[in-house]
């Protein structure tokens, strides 16, 4: 019997992390809820939990979330899960592809680099810079760097209300994230691939009776679909994974004129409208790749 942990940060109950530690029992695990900030480090490698569980006989831990804190305590616990690596914990996702999916930057110029088509995007601290690049493209949305769901991201089509837009994002001291909108459908595609399988796919199409509503995303009131994806599709969908070396992720792909533009790869995905349109059971699926990275 393996022991495996479920990194959480404030809520044990969330569904992905319930779903995942259920699949872990019903496979014969131990499966045990942790969040980074109640994990103590020593050196060489011997880890405690809370008030003094040894955990360093762990087979591997799969991370949804490093939490919020400040710079002092992310560089810890991503120290931490790389801390976990070394001691031969396995981690899923890895620290280092986790760290830079997470990033929207990192993850752009990574595809970018391998020929994967992504969106023009301004990302830096120059307000005039980000300003002159949306009235160039003038069709924009203005992203935090580091986000899911949608949650904060503006679409502006407006000269001065983006100019408002940027202007307090830069005040707050955050990076500005500024990106081109791709025609498209009134639709995205949001593909899953565990390893080097794409395991499904799924249509996600704007909210009915929301006319002002641009982003799909299901969490939001997207209508979700199953989708049948082409050989193109599917090829960029695994190449992205392997890319940004995932073991799983949820990637939202764009029908671009020109065909498929990547927005983004989450690195801890959710996966309940996946399921219900697929049929699947990928937390099952999810746990069985952890097994078999973890070398059970």
């Amino acid at each position: 019997m393996a022991l495996f942990g479920v990194v959480y940060h404030e809520n044990v109950n969330n569904w992905a992390t319930s779903s995942l530690m259920e699949a872990m029992k019903a496979k014969g695990h131990d499966a045990m809820p942790l969040r980074l900030p109640d994990i103590s480090a020593e050196l060489p490698s011997r880890f405690t939990h809370l008030e003094g569980r040894d955990i360093s006989d762990m087979n591997g831990v799969l991370v949804r979330t490093v939490g919020f804190g400040n710079s002092d305590q992310i560089t810890f616990r991503i120290t931490l899960l790389e801390h976990f690596e070394d001691a031969g914990i396995y981690v899923m996702n890895p620290a280092y592809s986790f760290r830079r999916a997470k990033d929207k930057y990192a993850t752009l110029t990574a595809l970018h680099k391998v020929g994967i088509r992504v969106p023009r995007t301004y990302i830096g601290e120059n307000l005039e810079a980000a300003i002159e690049f949306a009235d160039e493209i003038g069709d924009v949305v203005i992203k935090p760097l580091i986000g899911a769901r949608g949650l904060g991201a503006i679409r502006g089509q407006n000269r001065e209300l983006n100019y408002r837009a940027m202007k307090f994002i830069h005040q707050l001291g955050q990076v500005l994230y500024v990106q081109e909108v791709i025609p498209k459908p009134q639709r995205d595609i949001r593909a899953f691939v565990i390893g080097d399988q794409l395991i499904g796919a799924m249509y996600r199409y704007l909210p009915e009776g929301e006319p002002d509503e641009w982003r799909t995303n299901v969490h939001g009131g997207g209508r979700a679909e199953l989708a049948q994806l082409d050989e193109e599709y599917a090829e960029c969908a695994i190449k992205t994974a392997e890319t940004l070396k995932l073991d799983y992720t949820g990637i939202d792909i764009l029908e671009a004129p020109d065909g498929p533009c990547i927005i983004e790869a989450n690195a801890a995905p959710s996966w309940s409208a996946l399921s219900r349109v697929t049929g699947k059971d990928i937390a099952g699926l999810i746990v069985d790749k952890l097994v078999e990275q973890s070398k059970i």
